[in-house]
């Protein structure tokens, strides 16, 4: 199970919708195999009643996955955003592990959390204008019905909606393949 806490925006757009970008990401977790997701609202009542709107550190993201009783705390902030096409979008994701999951070194019961680092970070600049992301995002398209649209595929480069779906999706896929890895990898091949 995993927390998405609420998107930071890093950008220089006013324009983002954090809580809506948020729900997509979250949405778009549940789309992989045996992945489930803490409701965002509960996340952010949980926040709230901390005085708080959004994760500010390491240690809040793994304390907000012991909270929940989840596997790992998602942070993800937007780092570039144009929502006019092509669109592009610029996202970081940090993977917090809970103290005590797979692959952390410290117990449940270990209080003080500081030197925590994320398990995994990643970040990419999707820009529609770059002939990979294109690629990608046509298979995308296909797997979600891109041809029912008069836009075709395209739609996703029309959507500011579709097209944060996709780069969440992108992320997403991303990190539970290195995840993957890190489970199937001999002990000495084993990233850190």
């Amino acid at each position: 199970m995993l927390v998405v806490a609420p998107i930071l925006n890093l950008s220089n757009s006013p324009d983002v919708d954090t809580l809506k970008v948020t729900d997509l990401v979250a949405s778009e977790c549940l789309s992989f195999a045996n992945v489930s997701v803490v409701p965002v609202n509960q996340v952010l009542a949980e926040l709230i009643r901390h005085g708080r709107t959004s994760v500010q550190t390491p240690d809040e993201a793994v304390e907000l996955a012991r909270v929940f009783g989840a596997d790992a705390t998602l942070v993800v902030a937007i780092t570039e955003y144009r929502p006019y096409d092509p669109p592009l979008v610029g996202l970081v994701l940090q993977y917090y592990a809970a103290a005590g999951s797979p692959g952390t070194a410290e117990a449940p019961e270990a209080p003080p959390l500081s030197g925590v680092r994320p398990r995994w970070q990643l970040q990419r600049v999707f820009n529609a204008a770059d002939e990979r992301v294109l690629k990608e995002l046509k298979e995308f398209a296909d797997e979600r019905d891109g041809e029912r649209s008069p836009y075709g595929w395209r739609k996703y480069t029309k959507s500011q909606e579709l097209y944060v779906r996709y780069c969440g999706w992108a992320l997403i896929r991303t990190m539970l393949a290195l995840d993957a890895d890190e489970w199937t990898a001999e002990p000495n091949e084993a990233r850190s």
